[in-house]
């Protein structure tokens, strides 16, 4: 689910209070039914009565503890619980305008205000359960919005970067038919292949921006040491200092690291050393190279930046892109060698 603004007074409200309120209508409501169920003694009545509105009260309950094991923002949870609120005041409506046409046609009802009270309890049930549906069509046009954002991005990249390796081609070509020199040909390849590489590192980004959906627990360690083997990291050294279990789509995460591993290669010396472990909440990537300025933290991992030339800007926002799928909050920080450190931690 998407997180809240800073400035949401209603999460921030939300955040203030001891206890969830779908949680503490819930158990108010299977409270007073478990008190009248014990009054009565529990008899055939009583449980004919109590039993439908007693598994809501519980299912509410069970509902928003689900919610918040999900992650999901404090503004959407109170978002459930006014649809179950709004259930529970139509539901009292109707039951009294029911008991009140009873009571007209003189045959009335034994202990009404309960039975009004169990009526608004399923209709707490059927609010949350809409309230549910609502708050995920949200976040799934949320995540439409932010996929077709990002579509945008990829256009305006690749429309950039594509055109210099373009006009390259297209005048070593011409070139090479006016002077028959095929040395030109040389410059056309290349070109191509850097218009190649372009591509397939768009396309990454793309496809690593979707939500993973068959995660496996894997050792850090293992995710590091398998993406270094396949990373072009020349005379650079890294080790892993510490380990922890990760919940992960294992390519996806290797990615995240062998794009790590590359950046600290580029951007720093050849012999740059790396260094992999746990850290509160996820884990973290370090380097000891220049690290990066302060003011750039959060630029650097937006798509098309880029401190090089020939640098298209897409490494790090792929390992963004793989973060944001799998819920991780990506920070930047310097590092104990005064490199860079890329922490991942998972969103709160």
């Amino acid at each position: 689910m998407q997180r809240v603004a800073d400035d949401d007074w209603v999460a921030e409200v939300g955040e203030q209070l001891p206890i969830s309120p779908l949680s503490a209508l819930g158990l108010f409501l299977a409270a007073i039914i478990g008190i009248r169920l014990a009054l009565e003694h529990v008899s055939t009545r009583a449980l004919l009565e109590s039993v439908f509105p007693l598994l809501a009260a519980t299912a509410v309950v069970f509902a928003d503890r689900w919610l918040v094991a999900r992650d999901v923002s404090t503004r959407d949870r109170l978002t459930v619980f006014g649809y179950g609120l709004g259930g529970f005041l139509a539901a009292f409506l109707v039951t009294a305008l029911h008991l009140y046409v009873l009571y007209l046609e003189g045959t009335g009802a034994r202990a009404p205000l309960y039975l009004l009270l169990m009526g608004g309890t399923v209709g707490v049930g059927a609010g949350t359960v809409a309230g549910i549906y609502e708050i995920q069509q949200r976040a799934a046009v949320r995540e439409a919005e932010r996929q077709s954002a990002r579509l945008e991005e990829f256009a305006s990249v690749v429309s950039h970067d594509l055109r210099n390796p373009l006009s390259v081609a297209q005048g070593r070509l011409r070139a090479s038919f006016t002077s028959g020199d095929p040395e030109h040909l040389q410059e056309v390849d290349a070109a191509l292949r850097r218009m190649d590489e372009l591509i397939e590192e768009t396309l990454s980004v793309a496809r690593s921006g979707t939500q993973i959906e068959d995660p496996h627990d894997v050792p850090l360690v293992e995710l590091a040491s398998e993406a270094w083997t396949v990373a072009e990291t020349g005379e650079a050294t890294y080790e892993t200092v510490g380990n922890r279990t990760l919940r992960v789509d294992p390519l996806r995460a290797k990615q995240l690291f062998e794009n790590l591993y590359r950046n600290a290669v580029e951007h720093g010396r050849e012999d740059v050393h790396i260094r992999v472990g746990p850290c509160d909440g996820g884990f973290f990537v370090a380097d000891d190279g220049p690290g990066i300025p302060e003011d750039e933290r959060k630029e650097v991992l937006e798509q098309g930046y880029s401190t090089s030339e020939d640098g298209s800007g897409l490494g790090l926002a792929i390992v963004r892109a793989i973060a944001d799928a799998h819920g991780w909050q990506v920070t930047i920080v310097e590092s104990e060698d005064g490199g860079a450190r890329f922490e991942f931690t998972s969103g709160g």
